[in-house]
Parts: C-alpha cells; sequence; structure tokens
C-alpha cells in the first residue's frame, strides 16, 4: 500500500492560539479530524504528516514538526474539540515517530519550492480545512530544510 503525506493546519481558536493548541495535539500524541476535514477517509496508518501553524501569533506561518501516523481512533460517540468548541471530532489520528523541529520553518522561505501551492502569492488558500495533501518531494524539502 502506497504511503502518502498531508500537511495538518493548526489555526487560532477563538481563545488560543495555534501553537498552543498543537502543543497539547503533541503532548497528547493524537490529532483531531472532523466531519467535514479534506481527506477525512484516506488518510490511514503510516502515511506521515508535516504540521503548520496558522493564524497571526507564536509561530504563525511555518512548519513546526513531522510525524507519522501509528492508529486512526474512529470515534462512535459524539466528542466536540476542547479546542475548538464548534466542532465535532470524527476521529484521531494517533501520531508516533514525532519530529519537533530545532527551529520553525518559515513558508516563505522555501514557498517557490512547494508544488502543492500553486498559487504562491495567496498561498493561505492551500491551508484552509485542516488538511491538504503533498507531494512527498514537499514533505522532504520541508524536513529538509
Amino acid at each position: 500500500m502506497m504511503k502518502n503525506y498531508y500537511c495538518l493546519i493548526t489555526s487560532d481558536a477563538r481563545y488560543e492560539i495555534a501553537y498552543e493548541i498543537f502543543g497539547k495535539r503533541i503532548k497528547e500524541k493524537k490529532y483531531p479530524l472532523y466531519l467535514r476535514t479534506p481527506h477525512l477517509n484516506e488518510i490511514k496508518e503510516k502515511d506521515e504528516v508535516i504540521f503548520y501553524i496558522a493564524g497571526s501569533n507564536t509561530n504563525s506561518q511555518t512548519f513546526v514538526a513531522s510525524a507519522e501516523i501509528a492508529t486512526i481512533n474512529n470515534l462512535t460517540d459524539v466528542v466536540v474539540d476542547p479546542d475548538k468548541k464548534k466542532n465535532v471530532i470524527s476521529k484521531y489520528l494517533i501520531l508516533e515517530k514525532i519530529l519537533i523541529f530545532k527551529e520553525p520553518k518559515q513558508i516563505k522561505q522555501i514557498i517557490d519550492k512547494l508544488k502543492f501551492i500553486k498559487n504562491k502569492k495567496h498561498y493561505g488558500t492551500n491551508m484552509v480545512g485542516g488538511v491538504t495533501k503533498i507531494y512527498l518531494e514537499d514533505f522532504d524539502t520541508i524536513k529538509d530544510m
């Protein structure tokens, strides 16, 4: 089975900044996906992910970590995300092989090398919805930066 690569985007919530939300998720080694998350039913075990911090606060507009998906927990009960109160969680990605980058990697420094970003001027449109599928080349470019 072929491995896929995704960028998981964390954005600011009403009362909490994205980087703090990301920190909690990494500490718990689980990342929520919602009912309307793009690629919800495509993401599988052993896929690899890069974490991007959106918004305008600490470490915004940077890639901050990578991980591999160990397992996926499908939820049967209604669980509301404690960080994003309006969102009902559909499943949790259980993470392993988490690598927090020593320095956050600014998207603007490598944007011209990233194939998954079609419109370099308005790259934020590629970061809507919480999950973006990326190419192996992009994954490597970000990790090796």
